[in-house]
């Protein structure tokens, strides 16, 4: 199994944008002397759920700061930026980490955001899939150009060239029909969000993703990322209680309307919440460890991002990450704990 850890760089009460943002620095340092693989960085706009603009900046920064785990975008906007912009930057955040750089692409949906950097809204509806295929070409050929009107280009060439060929690993944030067969056709993998924690769910989405994978020629066997609220700590119910007041403060402090106007779900912030928390791995170490053995069983996962920042606390965010490594991560990986 590969565990990484999924920093959002949200606000809660205490915690500025300062803090925010040096937490995430001591979360990666931190998992880097503990043996982590990866980290996970997020991007939002104009609000205090996230207050980190460009996630492939902050990963960038953080591949500068470490030297053995590798960094990916959880997500990227894809809306938002030029394609071959993002593949230049692919490209240089590649070559200057040795290699341990993922993309991973979304869309977003926020009005403002559209609005603001000035996006025509039918650009969410072509979204993932068109910056998906125009960054794989622009980095795996020698030259790319345009293949559709949302951004005409002539032909050019990308500099650097990737070190990692045909391009870095890169990963998909969508569960719609349209972007899961472009990334089942191009072999690019799903990353799933902490709010979606029903293993059947996963499974039923991974499942549709092997389908169109079998359209397209091969057996869809992708090593998904799983992003996971997760928090280890002696107190399950105490825990269980503060990452649900947790999500329901980040939640209140990222509501923007959406581009797309969409059914409101069932049940209060607060029941939601409720819901989310209830069905991910919180509690003491035997505890979180065996629901990752159940939900590994149920999935075939093997391929992690942990949310524990939902707690608020950044003390007690990173003792939860130095107990998940030393006290389940060894049990997980067929090791002694430390």
């Amino acid at each position: 199994m590969q565990f990484g850890l999924f920093l959002n760089n949200g606000i809660f009460e205490g915690v500025d944008d300062a803090r925010a943002l040096a937490l995430t620095v001591e979360t990666a340092d931190l998992a880097e002397e503990l043996g982590y693989d990866e980290l996970w960085v997020t991007e939002h706009h104009f609000i205090e759920y996230g207050v980190c603009p460009s996630a492939i900046t902050l990963a960038g920064f953080l591949l500068g700061r470490t030297s053995r785990m590798r960094v990916g975008t959880a997500v990227t906007l894809a809306p938002l930026v030029h394609p071959v912009a993002l593949a230049e930057q692919t490209a240089l955040n590649d070559q200057l980490s040795g290699g341990r750089f993922d993309l991973g692409l979304g869309r977003g949906g926020y009005e403002l955001d559209y609005q603001v950097f000035g996006v025509p809204p039918m650009r969410w509806t072509m979204e993932v899939e068109a910056t998906l295929e125009a960054v794989i070409d622009a980095l795996s050929q020698d030259e790319t150009r345009s293949t559709n009107g949302f951004f005409p280009y002539d032909t050019v060439a990308v500099r650097p060239r990737t070190r990692t060929r045909p391009h870095p690993p890169m990963y998909v944030a969508s569960t719609t029909p349209g972007s899961l067969k472009a990334a089942a056709r191009n072999r690019v993998p799903l990353q799933f969000y902490h709010h979606l924690p029903s293993a059947e769910a996963r499974a039923e989405i991974a499942e549709q993703y092997r389908g169109f994978a079998e359209e397209a020629g091969w057996d869809g066997a992708a090593d998904h990322l799983h992003t996971l609220i997760c928090f280890v700590d002696d107190d399950e119910a105490a825990a269980r209680e503060r990452l649900t007041e947790g999500l329901v403060h980040s939640w209140s402090k990222g509501m923007h309307p959406g581009l797309y106007r969409r059914e409101e779900p069932a049940g209060t912030p607060e029941e939601r919440a409720a819901e989310i928390v209830n069905q991910s791995p919180v509690g003491p170490p035997d505890v979180v460890a065996g629901w990752f053995e159940e939900f590994t069983r149920a999935t075939g996962a093997a391929k992690f991002g942990l949310y524990m920042e939902a707690d608020g606390n950044p003390e007690r965010v990173l003792t939860s990450v130095r107990r998940f490594a030393e006290e389940v991560m060894p049990r997980l990986r067929g090791q002694a704990p430390r």
